[in-house]
């Protein structure tokens, strides 16, 4: 059996009608975008896979109960059983039901691979981060392409790297192969 690999999204903006046209994003309705994004986790990431979430799982649906109840409905669509997030401004952790749709919550998320390599992960772009100096690398979303990536620090994304979740261990190969851009 393969092992379980983990993978990266950011943003997906779920149930969220507005982000079509905030982010330019080719659907023609929020239910058509959430169908996309779904088929696009569950062909590439498998159920025994982890997948990090970057945060902004849902858009700022309104009431909160409602935005609670859609993140539930998606999350049973994901095959995946490890989904965690690590919170964006429109998730609100406030709520123990939508954290318990996750294995795990954070708001900012940083550790050392096998390697050595010092990996963070954040919602929102950082200028500076734990290791910057010593070449960790620093993933996160909220700026939906707004930002140019500097250094081994990158925007991950749904407008910036397609639907479809990336590995993380290729994300790192490739931010690491960057300057560390002082």
């Amino acid at each position: 059996m393969p092992a379980a690999r983990t993978y990266i999204t950011a943003d997906t903006h779920f149930g969220h009608e507005e982000a079509i046209e905030l982010f330019d994003r080719p659907f023609p309705n929020a239910a058509a975008m959430d169908d996309a994004y779904v088929e696009a986790i569950n062909a590439a990431v498998g159920p025994r896979d982890r997948l990090i979430h970057l945060g902004d799982f849902t858009g700022p649906i309104r009431p909160r109960r409602r935005l609670v109840e859609h993140a539930a409905e998606i999350r049973a669509r994901i095959r995946c059983r490890r989904v965690e997030l690590v919170a964006g401004n429109h998730d609100p952790i406030d709520r123990r039901e939508f954290r318990k749709l996750f294995s795990r919550v954070d708001e900012l998320r940083s550790w050392k691979d096998d390697q050595g390599l010092r990996i963070v992960l954040c919602h929102y772009p950082l200028r500076t981060w734990q290791g910057r100096l010593k070449g960790a690398v620093h993933l996160f979303g909220h700026a939906h392409g707004a930002l140019a990536d500097e250094g081994r620090s990158g925007d991950v994304g749904v407008d910036v790297r397609g639907i479809a979740p990336i590995e993380l261990e290729r994300l790192v190969s490739e931010f690491s192969a960057r300057s560390i851009g002082v």
